[in-house]
């Protein structure tokens, strides 16, 4: 038993010995960027970076390939260090199956110097290598630890090569429905075998892209160092406190080569950093004019196959569902809209306002279903972040369809006032009840008795209810209150022009038809005001007429005397002339007689009035006409001569009228007259005519 104990321990030992070939890969720096990546951020990448290539040759001079001298040596053949091998080993990556995976990222050749010592030959320029590109942490935890190791393989340990190739292949065999990455990732082992076999330097070249979906938003996550050393290194004098302070502090998106080399500044070793880089999911933008019933259901098979390809998370998934059923009712009112830009053309009124009335119940319907959504996802940061800026760009297309003409936009203004309403009604700004009162009032091109049979129609008819009630009592019902104190008297006449105002400008019938009903109470009073006046003066005209118009007959019947006493049948033009004046002075007698005659006690204002009127006309024309008169034959308003009576007296006693005209004026100046005297008529002022209301 002790024999075999010994042999036991010196196989290990020298086992033990034979092990030194790996090199120690030790994780000497870990941090995350202060910023808070919220659920959305559901991707990513992993770029590799390689310091102080050169400083391989160094590292690989401390380790002894060669065993130890005893008795076994014999047992054992020489062995050369032929390459030195990096691999990538990402855990708990479901996407690539229930193994954890590694594939290569460097095999450097290894040969010797002229002293015999070992050297490979490693650009310090190598650029970064991105081995994962938009993995899905749907299918991984929060990140990935992609843990690095490095072996140095001698000559006697070529098939592990092999061996690590071969147990890769078999693990994403296993996957059962192999994508572009997983090709892309068998491709990049042919690569390596390819390289293997041709004892050519290998570096990881193909990107291990998973989601295809371009214009990510990238931010830098976190950054691991891993030094590499062996045994025998000295120990490590890395610095990280400059990097630290820059992973607090930065504000960038991407980190590079260069930066991170002036902030580790160091030479002492072979380093590798491993960047990871967080990236957000963005949706696949759609333009309005896009959205159709073809485009929505790719849109919905490609949503099906990334989630179920592992692509995008189930938060994710539920909320494209979501933004599908939104394009949807969107590409309903587009038809809608559609129809009725049809009938307009046509020029269908009927056809018009249905076609209309339907374009308000499905933009009704869009805003209502984003304010559903809005709701549902208030506190969800992949709403607010990513797809709340799609919904509204989609809102902004509906809203501009809705410019197309003014019926369209009286439409979507109905409908944004109406929706808000609904979700809150304050009644407390006249102002701004007003404003919605306006927009809600376009309800008045559609029939009473459609809106009265649909959802909407009632829900308009019921805010404009509730607004009319407010607006009437908070700034009408005072006004009306007000000008019914206010006596209805000439110096009150301006009084209802502020409410009529008010009334003219509102958009509620109500207070409209109050208002109106009030201003006219008020002017029907100053009407019975002015209609009193008015009745006075015809009263005292009637008088003043009474007693011209036996002034009146009296003068017409002389002047009718005069004419036939001194013509007989035959006229001259002139007083032809005068006679027709005489004739309008008789009518005028006649007109004044029948018009003072007329009860105007239950006639309106402005009859009484234009009554008023012309009795003093006619009063002035026949005034007029008579002076006319007078002026031109003063003689036809004197007295007609007398004829003596008969005597038996001789024929040359009978004086003929050139006789009489030989008499003296005294003799004729005391003939009687039958002049009456003049009655003068002072003017009366007119009334005011009936106000007249709206």
């Amino acid at each position: 038993m002790r024999k075999i104990a010994f042999t036991f321990l010196l196989v290990l030992a020298v086992a033990r010995a034979l092990a030194q070939h790996d090199v120690n890969t030790t994780l000497c720096f870990s941090d995350t960027v202060k910023f808070s990546f919220s659920s959305e951020w559901q991707y990513l990448s992993t770029d590799i970076y390689l310091f102080n290539g050169e400083k391989f040759s160094k590292l690989i001079n401390e380790m002894n390939f060669e065993p130890k001298r005893g008795w076994l040596k014999k047992n054992w053949s020489q062995e050369e260090l032929e390459y030195l091998f990096i691999t990538a080993q990402l855990k708990d990556v479901k996407f690539f199956g229930d193994k954890d995976i590694a594939y290569p990222i460097y095999n450097f050749q290894v040969n010797r110097d002229k002293d015999n010592k070992y050297q490979t030959f490693v650009s310090d320029k190598i650029d970064k290598i991105r081995i994962i590109d938009n993995l899905p942490l749907y299918t991984a935890s929060d990140k990935i630890d992609a843990e690095i190791k490095v072996r140095a393989i001698t000559t006697n340990e070529r098939d592990q090569l092999i061996s690590l190739v071969a147990t890769q292949l078999q693990t994403m065999s296993k996957i059962p429905t192999p994508t572009t990455a997983v090709f892309s990732l068998l491709k990049e082992f042919g690569n390596f075998l390819e390289a293997n076999s041709k004892r050519k330097e290998y570096r990881f070249s193909s990107t291990i892209r998973l989601f295809e979906q371009k214009n990510f938003d990238t931010r830098l996550h976190s950054i691991k160092i891993y030094s590499l050393t062996t045994d025998k290194s000295r120990p490590l004098t890395l610095n990280t406190s400059n990097l630290k302070s820059y992973m607090d502090t930065v504000r960038t998106s991407e980190i590079n080569r260069d930066v991170l080399d002036s902030l580790l500044r160091y030479r002492q070793y072979p380093l590798i950093v491993v960047a990871n880089y967080k990236s957000l999911y963005k949706m696949e933008q759609i333009r309005g004019d896009e959205v159709n019933q073809s485009n929505i259901d790719k849109r919905k098979l490609r949503i099906e196959n990334d989630f179920k390809a592992g692509l995008i998370n189930g938060e994710t998934y539920r909320q494209e569902k979501d933004f599908i059923n939104f394009l949807t009712v969107f590409s309903g009112l587009k038809g809608m809209m559609e129809i009725y830009s049809l009938n307009y053309r046509m020029g269908n009124p009927d056809a018009v306002t249905n076609g209309l009335f339907k374009v308000l119940q499905g933009y009704r319907q869009l805003l209502k279903l984003y304010d559903e959504i809005e709701f549902k996802y208030r506190n969800n940061s992949t709403f607010l972040t990513v797809f709340k800026s799609e919904y509204t760009s989609i809102l902004g297309f509906a809203s501009l369809y809705l410019e197309d003409d003014q019926n369209l936009k009286q439409t979507k203004n109905l409908v944004k006032t109406m929706v808000a309403l609904e979700k809150e009604i304050k009644l407390v700004d006249p102002y701004v009840c007003e404003n919605n009162l306006r927009n809600l009032r376009f309800s008045d091109i559609f029939k009473r008795a459609n809106l009265e049979q649909a959802i909407e129609g009632q829900i308009i008819i019921n805010q404009i209810g509730l607004l009319e009630k407010f607006i009437f009592e908070k700034s009408f019902a005072p006004e009306i209150a007000k000008l019914g104190t206010v006596k209805p008297l000439p110096q009150n006449v301006s009084a209802p022009e502020k409410l009529k105002e008010k009334a003219n400008n509102t958009a509620c019938v109500t207070c409209r038809e109050q208002s109106l009903a009030a201003i006219k109470d008020f002017y029907d009073g100053l009407n019975s005001y002015y209609k009193a006046i008015a009745l006075r003066r015809r009263d005292s005209i009637a008088l003043v007429v009474e007693n011209k118009l036996f002034s009146y007959f009296d003068k017409t019947e002389l002047i009718e005397k005069n004419i036939k006493y001194q013509y007989r049948d035959t006229l001259p033009a002139s007083v032809e002339f005068l006679r027709g004046k005489l004739l309008e002075i008789k009518r005028d007698m006649g007109n004044l007689n029948d018009f003072t005659k007329i009860n105007v006690a239950d006639k309106p204002l402005n009859i009484i009035d234009e009554l008023n009127s012309k009795l003093v006309g006619l009063i002035g024309s026949i005034e007029e006409n008579l002076s006319y008169i007078a002026e031109k034959r003063p003689d036809f308003v004197k007295p007609v001569p007398v004829q003596p009576a008969k005597v038996d007296k001789p024929v040359e006693e009978i004086k003929t009228p050139a006789a009489i005209e030989d008499k003296k004026p005294a003799e004729v100046e005391n003939h009687p007259t039958t002049e009456h005297p003049k009655v003068e008529v002072k003017p009366v002022e007119p009334t005011k005519q009936e106000v007249k209301t709206e």
